[in-house]
């Protein structure tokens, strides 16, 4: 992603001043001078350097830490006060930190109400187009590289889903989507109605995947990938197509120890607790719940 901007884009056309945080999580402290602005954009390369964390620690990407894949995340949020943070860290690469960064790849167009913007060119504070609710601000932009493991087992391999161009209608997608592994899309079934009381929900991606208009792809190279988080869980448009902005669920918390829960939310500068995330628009299914649909 580019470095953080020092304007506003949302489409106001009125330069705001904005900062960049050093320290992630918590209490958010934004250090307005320019000397903060300067180290904050340095930072954007530079791993954090944290109270028992040896410099270099986040350049490791590979290696196995207690048994656990260690990955890089890096984070460009809002604070309370509304300005720009970011910074990186190395962490356990678990399902509930990896569901919040990969489910958009390089590239992917995200609707705005100026027109498709590339997901790495997306900042906090810029405004999005939502299919559910109209223009909504992004608070929180997060991604992380995707790498395929020395030796590992091609099942093992994180998978991807490309759904081709014009393969669900004319324009889509406007050109083929690439999704991560943790992306999920808006589904409609009758059978929806029967289980969840609506008529569409959001399903996993790979549920999709049919082998022709929709592909499983497994990582074979460094794949750098994206999510974005709104007030709350809305449809974003991505190559014209609905895709689910990030939203941990509601019982996230419950399936966390608290150092998890601390972990997780230090990530997240505009939020205090998981109530930040917002209620959920749309309920979610399993890929053996869309199977079991089909099949009926």
């Amino acid at each position: 992603m580019g470095s953080p901007a020092l304007t506003d884009r949302a489409g106001s056309g009125q330069s705001r001043r904005s900062s960049v945080c050093i320290t992630g999580g918590g209490s958010c402290r934004c250090d307005q001078t320019g000397r903060t602005d300067r180290m904050g954009l340095h930072d954007r390369h530079t791993p954090m350097v944290r109270p028992g964390v040896p410099p270099g620690y986040t350049a490791h990407l590979d290696p196995r830490q207690n048994g656990s894949l260690m990955r890089r995340y890096e984070v460009n949020g809002l604070c309370p006060d509304g300005y720009p943070q970011h910074f990186i860290r190395a962490l356990p690469a678990e399902p509930h930190i990896d569901e919040a960064f990969a489910a958009f790849a390089h590239g992917t167009l995200i609707a705005t109400p100026s027109g498709p913007v590339a997901v790495e060119d997306l900042e906090p504070g810029m405004t999005l187009s939502t299919a559910d609710a109209g223009a909504r601000r992004l608070m929180w932009v997060g991604s992380t590289v995707l790498m395929p493991m020395a030796g590992a087992l091609n099942r093992d391999l994180p998978t991807l889903t490309r759904v081709t161009a014009d393969s669900l209608g004319l324009g889509r997608p406007m050109a083929d989507l690439i999704l991560g592994p943790r992306a999920r899309m808006l589904f409609r079934h009758p059978g929806c109605h029967d289980i969840l009381g609506t008529g569409q929900a959001f399903g996993p991606a790979s549920a999709f995947a049919d082998g022709m208009a929709m592909i499983g792809l497994k990582v074979t190279r460094p794949t750098r990938v994206f999510h974005l988080a709104l007030e709350a869980q809305h449809i974003l448009m991505a190559n014209g197509i609905e895709v689910e902005s990030y939203h941990p669920g509601d019982n996230a918390a419950d399936l966390m120890d608290p150092a998890a829960r601390l972990r997780f939310l230090a990530l997240f500068p505009h939020l205090c607790g998981f109530e930040g995330f917002g209620p959920m628009s749309l309920p979610r299914l399993t890929a053996f719940e869309m199977e079991r649909m089909r099949a009926a």
